[in-house]
């Protein structure tokens, strides 16, 4: 895969932690938000059967997460740090995600924005969220739903489960889950 300028093959070590996630309408792909090696988050997809990781953003690579990170290790202050979080899935099968951008200061961590974006699983064609963008809600959204621990995909007989810090598949009328991504 080349990015930037520079090839790079993502595998799951580029994945400390996965935070949510949400199956795509056909059942096919998950795209989900894991938090890098450099300590922000980053939109992925693979497909439900653990193939085809890709990485659709990549904000580790930004020189203002680098600095966020450098800043995070020394607990000083005054810096910002932009995530990428919330994945959700259109009806036309496409990512959404929202881009967010954390202020640290002496007052500590808030939010001073968010941006809507939308992108094709391959990662091409990365826009600004537009009306026509249609969402597919599948699940309730408030303080107790705000993260997600496990969906169904009854196409599949898989129950996918968030644990651990990492996504596990578990086939229907088994008792023990298996991680998704070996």
């Amino acid at each position: 895969m080349t990015v930037s300028g520079c090839a790079k093959a993502f595998d799951k070590t580029d994945i400390v932690k996965i935070v949510d996630f949400e199956l795509s309408p056909d059942e096919e792909k998950i795209a989900f938000a894991a938090v890098t090696p450099v300590g922000n988050t980053d939109i992925w997809v693979v497909d439900i059967n653990g193939t085809n990781l890709k990485k659709l953003t990549f904000k580790d690579r930004s020189p203002t997460n680098h600095l966020a990170g450098f800043f995070k290790k020394r607990k000083w202050r005054g810096f910002y740090e932009v995530d990428m979080c919330s994945p959700a899935w259109t009806k036309d099968g496409d990512v959404l995600f929202c881009q967010k951008l954390t202020k640290y200061d002496m007052h500590g961590a808030r939010t001073v924005n968010k941006r809507y974006w939308t992108i094709k699983t391959d990662g091409s064609d990365k826009k600004s969220k537009t009306a026509e963008d249609k969402i597919v809600i599948k699940r309730p959204f408030g303080p107790v739903n705000r993260y997600k621990t496990s969906e169904q995909s009854d196409k599949h007989k898989k129950k996918i489960l968030l644990k651990d810090d990492t996504l596990w598949v578990l086939s229907f009328g088994e008792s023990t889950s298996k991680k998704l991504m070996q």
